[in-house]
């Protein structure tokens, strides 16, 4: 059984870094809190919403964390956006 078995199949083509990430499904829903947390913040702070703003603002608060759990869905998130970075940016 495979990633896309395990996810719907609304959120299977709404990942676009899927082809390039290892996840479990369960790590879904803390990923898509972190990057939603992270568009409202940057929005507030005034910031273009882009990825290299959204890159910067979890890296700051990625050497706050504490739990382990957090570290990990907190970089999963960077990863996905460095992934969409590197797939979908500018050349």
């Amino acid at each position: 059984m495979g990633i896309r078995d395990k996810i719907s199949f609304s959120e299977n083509f709404m990942m676009k870094s899927e082809d390039t990430l290892d996840w479990y499904p369960a790590q879904l829903p803390p990923v898509k809190i972190i990057l939603g947390d992270a568009v409202l913040e940057v929005g507030k702070q005034g910031r273009p919403i882009n990825t290299r703003t959204l890159l910067e603002y979890l890296q700051v608060m990625q050497e706050k964390q504490k739990r382990r759990d957090d570290k990990i869905a907190m970089q999963t998130a960077i990863d996905v956006l460095r992934d969409n970075q590197r797939i979908n940016g500018r050349r």
